[in-house]
């Protein structure tokens, strides 16, 4: 007898002439070593993040054993081999296939995955898509071929047969928004009208706007049209092709069936202004400021006419678009050649001052209205200018061309609806070179002239105003001089009434008892004291004569 010690991981496989068996240790064993073969081995120590794949020898079963633990195998039993469990975090799945059944299956975490006898994965573990609020999935079950609709937020695992067609983002609507969406299963056409969140069904597509807007949802969106006073929708019924005009105030969202065609502005003209229409039928209609209705929406199947007319200095292009005419007057450049009677040819620059005077009259015989009056009226002065030389058409231009074209009066204006008030010549310039130098000689001779007549008149003005004012002064200093001896004369004749009265007061107060020779006699002899008196107080010499004294001097023989 052997004696065999066995720790804790050790194991004896006794093989003897009819089978095997296995000794687990630890302990203290005997084995009769004539009957039996001994093998020692130690046992597997697995972990909890390990199994091991154990197969019978005989039967060929399989079967898993997983850590943690010390694995003692079976007599008959084999590892065949140990790997690590699979780790499945939270939002983690595996596809695993049953290799007997062929059953497919999904392990989702968080878990550690270890798995059975007949389990293998397809794949790695791979984590499941996260939806936030505005997130969904298209999901096609490949086994029923049903697809759904997986809405956010959530950690989405797919099963066994579901295959993620699409990843997408609701599309947010405004409270003026609304998307179109078409059913392909269906052909059904549904409106979504903001304020929400849109998801599309796997079979829904959004009918796009028709001008895009940078990114695909994007150009799905419309805006709801704000009907007021001004504005005005015209709407095509899908399913019966009629349009139709919406003028009730508020916001418009259209139909399934709805189509809007175009937002119509309200047409308010002033009262210079024309405006001409065309209905389905053709018919035109004249709309006028001055008309009770002035403001108004174009009718469905209602058009403006518009006016292509001639434009540029040589009307060369029919560039000038109208939709509303202006019937105030107006003018327009023209410039044009013509060749005078002496062969000397000329580029005219013509003004015309002109006026729509009968809007029915113009679109019934032309569609080019500028274009036809300086085409008739250049054909006219061109007649004009060849039958009168340069010289005299220099002088007389504006006369020469008034009297063709305005003072004519032809009816081929007035057949077109219009009236020409004036004609001017803006510009005279001699074609060639050469003549027009020696003309601008000539017209800088002409204005040397006058320049220096201005300048002649200029100097005589100065001159004569010179001699106007000296004139003026003279007289203003003769009239002085009248006034002064007229105001001397005043004061002479106001000092004698005033010393008349004083000396008839003098005399009268003397009394009647005196003669008037002596009233004088005293009146003089005062005014010779008063005299002296004034004289005595000055440093003048008097001389007296003895009459002045009243002197006499005797001689006595």
């Amino acid at each position: 007898m052997l004696f065999y010690t066995l720790k804790q991981d050790d194991q004896l496989l006794v093989e003897s002439l009819t089978q095997r068996r296995v000794i687990n240790g630890p302990g203290l064993f005997f084995v009769n070593p004539l009957l039996n073969t001994v093998k020692r081995r130690k046992g597997t120590v697995i972990d909890n993040r390990h199994y091991a794949i154990i197969t019978h020898r005989l039967t060929g079963q399989k079967r898993i054993e997983r850590g943690p633990q010390l694995l003692f195998i079976g007599a008959e039993e084999a590892v065949v081999t140990t790997a690590s469990a699979v780790t499945l975090k939270e939002g983690e799945y595996l596809h695993v296939r049953n290799a007997i059944t062929g059953i497919e299956r999904v392990e989702s975490g968080p878990q550690l995955f270890f798995p059975g006898v007949d389990d293998e994965t397809t794949d790695k573990a791979q984590a499941g898509p996260t939806l936030r609020e505005n997130d969904y999935l298209h999901v096609n079950d490949k086994a029923t071929g049903v697809q759904r609709m997986i809405i956010g937020p959530q950690r989405f695992i797919p099963g066994v047969n579901d295959d993620v067609l699409r990843t997408l983002t609701a599309l947010p609507l405004k409270k003026d928004q609304y998307v179109r969406i078409l059913d392909r299963q269906t052909g059904a056409i549904r409106i979504e009208r903001g304020e929400k969140r849109v998801f599309l069904n796997p079979n829904d597509n959004f009918l796009k706007a028709p001008a895009g807007m940078g990114e695909e949802n994007l150009e799905a969106l419309h805006n709801a049209v704000k009907i007021d006073e001004n504005t005005a929708v015209l709407v095509r019924d899908k399913a019966s092709g009629q349009l139709m005009l919406i003028t009730e105030r508020g916001v418009f969202f259209p139909a399934a069936d709805q189509e809007i065609v175009d937002i119509r502005q309200r047409i308010s003209l002033e009262d210079h202004q024309v405006m001409v229409t065309k209905d389905k039928t053709g018919k035109h209609q004249v709309r006028r400021g001055t008309d009770a209705e002035r403001s108004f929406f174009l009718a469905p199947y209602e058009e403006v006419v518009p006016f292509v007319w001639s434009t540029g200095i040589h009307k060369d292009k029919r560039a000038l678009r109208l939709e509303a005419l202006d019937i105030r007057p107006k003018f327009m450049w023209y410039e044009f050649e013509a060749r005078t009677q002496d062969n000397v040819e000329l580029t005219l620059g013509i003004t015309f001052f002109w006026q729509i005077v009968e809007v029915e009259a113009m679109i019934s015989t032309t569609d080019d209205a500028t274009g036809d009056i300086c085409s008739h009226a250049r054909s006219s002065i061109i007649q004009a200018v060849s039958q009168v030389t340069l010289e005299y058409f220099l002088g007389n231009f504006n006369n020469v061309v008034r009297g063709v074209v305005v003072e004519s009066h032809d009816i081929f204006y007035t057949e077109r609806g219009v009236v020409l008030n004036a004609v001017e010549v803006r510009s005279i310039a001699c074609k060639d070179q050469q003549t027009q130098d020696i003309l601008m000689e000539i017209i800088q001779e002409t204005t040397n002239r006058l320049n220096r007549l201005q300048k002649q008149e200029s100097e005589n003005e100065v001159r004569l105003r010179q001699i106007q004012g000296d004139t003026e002064v003279e007289q203003s200093r003769s009239s002085l001089i009248v006034l002064q001896r007229e105001n001397e004369l005043n004061i002479a004749v106001a000092s004698g009434q005033a010393e008349a009265s004083r000396v008839a007061a003098f005399l009268d107060g003397l009394g009647d008892g005196i003669a008037i020779e002596d009233k004088i006699a005293v009146y003089n002899l005062l005014r010779k004291g008063e005299v002296l008196h004034d004289l005595s107080r000055g440093s003048a010499q008097l001389y007296f004569t003895p009459a002045d004294v009243n002197l006499s001097i005797e001689s006595k023989r």
